[in-house]
C-alpha cells in the first residue's frame, strides 16, 4: 500500500504540475496573441507614434475672425479628395497643414500634411434667411484640395490655416473626418457634427445665441 500511495502521489503530483504548465502556457499565448493583434490596429499604432507640440497646431478659442473656412464635405474616404473654401477679410494668402487628432504621446496630434501656400480669391456674401438667421455659406468657391493618402488612418482630422508670417500666429482650424470605409470593426465612433453647427454662430445666428426673433 505505501508503495501504491507513494506512486499515486508522484502521479498525481506530476499531473498538477504538468496541467500548471499547460494552463500557463495557454495564458502566454493567450496573451500574446492578445498582444499582437492589438500591436497590430493601425489607430493604437498611430496614436502611438510622436506628435507635433499643441503650440504648433492648436489656436486660441475660435480663432482669426477674419480667416474662416469650412470644408466642401464633414467626412472623406481616404484615398478620396476633400476640398476646402476659405474667405479671409484683408488676407490675401494663407498656408494650410493637415494634422490628425489622437494621443501622440501626449502632444494631442501630428502633422500630416502641408498643403504650403494657397492665394485666397475673393468670396462673394454668404446666402442668407431673414426668417430663420440660416447662414450658408455654399456659394464660396473653392480654395484648395487635399488628396488623402491611401494609408491615411481613419480619425478626426484638422486644416490649420494660418497667415503668412504673422507675429501674432492668427490662425483658425477647419474640421474633417478621414474614414476607412473598406475596415471591419467592431467599434464606430461618431462624431458630434450637429453639435458642432448648433453652436456655429458664424454669420451672428447659431441654435443659441442671435437676433432672429424666438430663435433665442
Amino acid at each position: 500500500w505505501i508503495l501504491i500511495s507513494a506512486y499515486f502521489l508522484t502521479y498525481y503530483v506530476n499531473w498538477l504540475m504538468f496541467m500548471r504548465t499547460r494552463n500557463l502556457l495557454i495564458i502566454a499565448l493567450l496573451c500574446s496573441f492578445y498582444t499582437t493583434s492589438y500591436s497590430q490596429n493601425d489607430i493604437v499604432s498611430e496614436n502611438a507614434l510622436p506628435g507635433t507640440p499643441a503650440s504648433q497646431w492648436d489656436i486660441i478659442g475660435t480663432g482669426d475672425l477674419d480667416l474662416q473656412g469650412f470644408a466642401t464635405d464633414i467626412s472623406v474616404n481616404k484615398a478620396g479628395t476633400i476640398g476646402f473654401k476659405i474667405k479671409g477679410n484683408g488676407v490675401s494668402s494663407c498656408n494650410i497643414k493637415i494634422y490628425r487628432l489622437g494621443y501622440y504621446q501626449g502632444n494631442g496630434a501630428r502633422e500630416i500634411a502641408d498643403l504650403g501656400t494657397i492665394t485666397l480669391n475673393a468670396q462673394p456674401d454668404c446666402i442668407t434667411n431673414a426668417a430663420t438667421g440660416l447662414v450658408d455659406c455654399g456659394n464660396w468657391s473653392q480654395s484648395a484640395t487635399w488628396t488623402v493618402p491611401g494609408t491615411a488612418v481613419s480619425g478626426i482630422y484638422i486644416a490649420k490655416i494660418s497667415r503668412i508670417a504673422d507675429p501674432q500666429n492668427r490662425a483658425s482650424h477647419i474640421a474633417f473626418i478621414v474614414r476607412d470605409d473598406a475596415a471591419s470593426v467592431d467599434l464606430l465612433f461618431k462624431t458630434s457634427d450637429a453639435t458642432w453647427q448648433a453652436y456655429n454662430k458664424y454669420g451672428g445666428n447659431s441654435f443659441y445665441t442671435g437676433t432672429v426673433a424666438g430663435y433665442t
